[in-house]
Parts: C-alpha cells; structure tokens; sequence
C-alpha cells in the first residue's frame, strides 16, 4: 500500500513541477511518466486521464493549505505579519530568478471553458489562500483599527490581486521591482486605513480610545 500511495504521489509531484514550470497545455503525460519514473497502466490507474491529474494536484495545493495541512498554512494577526506575508513571495520569485508566477495561477490560467470542475478547484485553492488574510482585516476592525465600514473580505482581495499580478509581471519583465513597488504602495495605502491610539482593555477586551 505504501509503495502504491509513493508511486501516486511521485506522478503528483512530478506534474506539480511540470505545471509550475511549463503550464498544463505544454506538459504532456509522458513528461509526467518519464519525471517521475512511472508507466502508463499506473497513470490510467490512479487518474483515468490528465484532467484527473490536474484534479489530484490542486486537492494536493488545497491540502497544504488546510489547518494542519503543511508550512504553507499561515497566519497573519499583526502588521508586520501582513508585510512578511507579501515579502515571502517576493523573495520566492527572487530564488527562482522570477521564472515563474503562482502554480495554481498558472494552472487557473490554462483551463479551457469548459473546464469548470478545475476551475471550480483553483476558485476554491484561492478563497483558502484569502482567509488569513480576510482573518486578519476581521481582526483589526474588531479591535477598532479599521473603520467601520472597512470590507475585510474586499481588502483581502486587494492584497491577494496584489500578490497574483505582481508575481506573474515579475515573471514575465524577470524583475521583482514592480512587484516590489506595487506592495509598498499597497501596504501604505492599508496603513493609511490605520486607525493608531486603540488600546485594547484588558477587562473586557473591547477597543477603548485613548
């Protein structure tokens, strides 16, 4: 069972890199097979066909995305966190020499119109990857440092458009400056929002002006 659930996972991941690299419409099934030292019968076995390995490796992105699921799983409940949170994919796209943009994005990206139960997928990949940081904003107004009117599920949009578009025009100028640019903008327009001198009382733990 383990050597079945190992040679599953190989193909998994030997696709996860060759989609991240290459994109779903570029890779072929025999990339996968040759990548990951696999055949063709345990291909049909675990998958059926190639839209059931797209399948299997968003729900392998969901997982890592899920309480307990992995590092990628985070949590942002400070200012700073929010900054670290856009520096960690800038420094990604710095390692990789800004080769590549988001691998559910790119993936997202290749999907044909009538793929709509894999774009249901990356939809789903997108709204998880979102929650930290709506948490956050939820956060911040409960304790009085957004308006009251502040969008906590729209300000997360903002920032993961952010991160979505910045990644992909870093990959394609090969530079981390207009990225780079357009999240300090971002964060001082956030900080602009910024309600300062709220003082948590510890007695009933609700925001107090001070």
């Amino acid at each position: 069972m383990r050597e079945r659930i190992a040679t599953k996972e190989r193909m998994i991941g030997a696709a996860m890199e060759l989609f991240h690299l290459q994109g779903i419409h570029a890779t072929t099934v025999d990339q996968v097979l040759e990548k990951s030292g696999t055949g063709k019968s345990q291909f049909y076995h675990y998958f059926k066909n190639k839209e059931g390995l797209i399948h299997s490796v968003l729900m392998t992105f969901y997982s890592r995305l899920t309480p307990n699921g992995g590092p990628v799983q985070t949590k942002i409940q400070s200012w700073d966190d929010l900054e670290r949170w856009f520096q960690r994919v800038i420094d990604f796209q710095k390692s990789i020499r800004w080769t590549r943009s988001c691998p559910v994005g790119t993936i997202g990206n290749d999907l044909a119109e009538d793929q709509e139960l894999l774009r249901q997928d990356v939809r789903l990949i997108f709204e998880l990857t979102k929650k930290p940081l709506a948490d956050f904003f939820s956060l911040m107004k409960g304790r009085g440092e957004l308006p009251a009117d502040a969008n906590p599920d729209t300000l997360a949009d903002f920032c993961f458009t952010i991160m979505q578009g910045g990644m992909l025009v870093s990959k394609i100028k090969r530079e981390s400056a207009p990225f780079e640019n357009s999240v300090a903008h971002a964060l001082s327009y956030l900080q602009s929002l910024r309600r300062t001198g709220v003082k948590i009382s510890r007695k009933d733990a609700k925001p107090q002006r001070v």
